[in-house]
């Protein structure tokens, strides 16, 4: 690998009295990955983008000690990152001999070609060398600790206001996917140049900022010898986030049947309103929520009073807010990123606009009167959209056996609710004559107004009421440090469930991924992608002595060696259909299985069929599909990871510290997931693999 990294860390601090300090920190880290295709020059490696990368980070504390009972803390600190795309710098589509088509936005390379279902390959990529991401953050905390006799009382205020700016070519450079429906191969629908989508739109900047405040009470009362309360009190508003270039919007379904328009667009479709339209909440789209208060409540209690056995439970609830990428969606739709899909464009691959309505769009300019490109892709936010909350509970047993051992066993439950997730609010209606190449003709909102509907394609409205749940036990075992090592496992048994929450910030796929039947969560309801059924972990830590002899002593005292196994239940799958059976230009759908077991034998290796095809069948059109959501699992994960280090005391102040680090030690095969597309002409088979064996070195010196 050319990665190359630094890390740059400084650090003051000043003694002022003996009731006052300060201290100053600063980290600045860089990060240059290269590009494949440039190291390789391979047109198969022009999927991976290259990344440049600068991270800031400073922090200033000012500490005073009130009394003797009392201390005063102030904290601030500015993180900052500067990200860059890398792009592969090849042709265009207009260099390939695509005719009508912009190749402006990004003259030097092609957005990207995806041929899927029979055979096939990608090349390309969105991101331009143009793009970059600067999220900015500023952070203060102002604390005061307070002990008054068997309580310790905690109380403050803190602010933080981030900012985001982005600019992404995300869209400008165009996609074509290729996925068999013509031929019944990709590759046969390729070299005949017959598309099964383009996607296409305008760059588009990002910038937005939010202010988050809080205030909180907290108290820790020893209410006796053994028993510790914990409870505390926290309020934090939802302040929604300002998109300062106004790119926010709202739609309707009665005002679109009523014709209702926007004053700020006059050519956007009837039932959207913007920034500026009347009844329109301010710059963000999203009420404000103030009454934000969160409580905690804990216990600690030695159940027999000799310091060996303690029970342990907590009760917390909490809001849980958004970064600031997933409103990005709403700067690519129309008008400002004009971000458009076609289905099955009549021109196919040579003439993709070929028939279009007004003909090729791109570019436009971005006004009062800015063109709405039939068929273009929105994501809509409620006015009312609740913030999602959790709530976590907890019990832990720990018990010291003998001097050197401690076991603990330990339930966790967190509840999740309002999840943010997507509902298909123009979906194709399955009609006599439907069929792929009619869908966007066949939307909700095309035949009920046709002269509005046509400028909507796939649009997907945020939905606050999605539910995870999760359960597990966690029962771990410490052998304490004794003759130079230290050993602890842990075993946890889990389960989480939960409604579909595809987190994604692109709006192609915000618009597109979404519920598989419209307006019913639950159908998508099944394993929480990050469930884990099973996890064990080991770890070690050994310490050589401090030998007698002093020419020993220097060479061999001091190494510390330390090792890692772990291993975990695999990911949940989610088998897909591949095409679009149900005739409703809804992603995501699933197939229905036909055999009671739909594992292959794997007896022949890792690379045999992981699943087996003759398990799955094509649902009827029309249709959805049997297949429960998550409802299968890849294979078992393991790691085994060691490093050694030492630190040399050179004189006062002044070390010397050396790292020796390897990622999976043996340099094993480890099986990644297998293709889950039934379509796929490799469905059920393992083509990746988890990294190979990673050594890293590190010096670093302390003064």
């Amino acid at each position: 690998s050319l990665e190359n990294d630094h890390q740059f860390v400084g650090k003051i601090d000043y003694q002022k009295s003996d009731r006052h300090s300060l201290f100053g920190r600063f980290m600045i880290s860089t990060q240059h990955i290269p590009t494949s295709f440039s190291l390789t020059k391979n047109l198969l490696a022009t999927p991976t983008r290259g990344t440049d990368v600068i991270s800031e980070s400073f922090s200033f504390g000012d500490t005073f000690l009130l009394g003797p009972n009392a201390v005063h803390a102030f904290r601030f600190g500015v993180n900052r990152v500067v990200a860059r795309a890398l792009q592969n710098d090849f042709f265009s589509w207009c260099d390939a001999g695509v005719v009508n088509f912009n190749c402006s936005f990004t003259p030097t390379f092609l957005g990207g070609l995806s041929i899927t279902g029979g055979g096939g390959f990608a090349l390309g990529l969105f991101d331009s060398s143009k793009d970059n991401w600067i999220p900015t953050g500023y952070a203060l905390n102002d604390d005061v600790n307070l002990v008054r006799g068997k309580h310790q009382f905690a109380f403050g205020v803190g602010a933080m206001h981030g900012r985001h700016n982005e600019l992404t070519h995300f869209a400008g450079p165009g996609n074509f996917t290729f996925n068999g429906a013509v031929t019944g191969l990709g590759l046969g629908d390729f070299l005949l140049g017959r598309v099964n989508t383009l996607f296409q739109g305008l760059p588009n900047t990002h910038d937005l900022n939010q202010t988050f405040v809080n205030l909180y009470l907290t108290d820790s009362w020893k209410a006796t010898p053994g028993l510790t309360l914990n409870y505390a009190l926290r309020w934090e508003p939802y302040i929604p986030q300002k998109l300062t270039n106004g790119v926010a919007y709202n739609f309707d379904h009665d005002r679109f049947l009523q014709g209702v328009k926007s004053s700020v667009f006059v050519n956007a479709p009837a039932g959207f309103h913007y920034t500026g339209d009347a009844g329109f909440p301010s710059d963000s789209g999203v009420h404000k929520q103030w009454w934000h208060f969160m409580p905690r409540l804990g216990l600690a209690w030695d159940a027999r009073g000799d310091g060996r056995t303690s029970i342990r439970a907590s009760y917390a609830f909490g809001y849980a807010f958004n970064n600031g990428g997933w409103r990005e969606n709403t700067s690519g739709s129309n008008p400002w990123g004009g971000r458009t899909t076609i289905t099955s464009p009549a021109g196919g691959l040579d003439n993709p606009w070929l028939g279009y309505p007004g003909g090729n769009p791109f570019p436009y300019v971005v006004d009062k009167n800015a063109t709405f490109t039939p068929r273009g892709l929105f994501l809509t936010t409620p006015y009312d959209l609740k913030t999602p909350t959790t709530y976590s509970w907890n019990l832990s047993i720990q018990r010291q056996m003998e001097a050197n051992w401690l076991v603990s066993a330990s339930y966790i439950g967190t509840r999740t609710m309002h999840l943010w997730t997507h509902n298909p609010i123009n979906p194709a209606v399955n009609i006599p004559g439907a069929s792929v190449a009619n869908t966007d003709q066949r939307r909700i909102l095309s035949l009920e107004r046709p002269q509005d509907g046509q400028y909507i394609g796939a649009m997907a409205e945020f939905d606050d009421g999605g539910t995870q749940i999760y359960h597990g036990m966690l029962l771990s075992v410490q052998r304490r440090a004794a003759r130079g090592l230290t050993v602890s496992g842990n075993y946890t048994w889990s389960r989480c469930i939960g409604s579909f929450t595809q987190a994604v910030n692109s709006l192609g796929a915000a618009a597109t991924v979404t519920y598989t039947k419209p307006n019913d969560r639950e159908f998508d309801r099944g394993n929480c992608t990050a469930d884990r059924r099973q996890i064990f972990n080991l770890t070690a830590l050994a310490e050589t002595p401090e030998f007698s002899n002093r020419t020993v002593r220097l060479v061999a005292t001091g190494w510390r060696l330390s090792a890692i196994y772990k291993t975990a239940s695999g990911e949940p799958l989610a088998v897909l259909a591949g095409t679009d059976r149900a005739l409703t230009g809804v992603n995501s759908q699933r197939p229905d299985q036909i055999l009671a077991n739909a594992y292959s034998d794997r007896s022949a290796g890792p690379l045999s069929q992981y699943l087996n095809p003759a398990a799955f069948a094509p649902q009827a059109l029309g249709t959805l599909g049997n297949v429960g959501w998550n409802s299968f699992r890849g294979p078992r994960t393991w790691s085994f990871d060691m490093a050694l280090a030492r630190t040399f005391s050179l004189r006062e102040r002044h070390k010397l510290e050396i790292r020796a680090e390897a990622f999976n030690v043996t340099n094993s095969f480890r099986p990644g997931n297998p293709n889950v597309t039934l379509s796929n002409n490799t469905f059920g088979q393992i083509r990746t693999a988890l990294d190979p064996r990673i050594m890293q070195f590190a010096l670093k010196y302390v003064f």
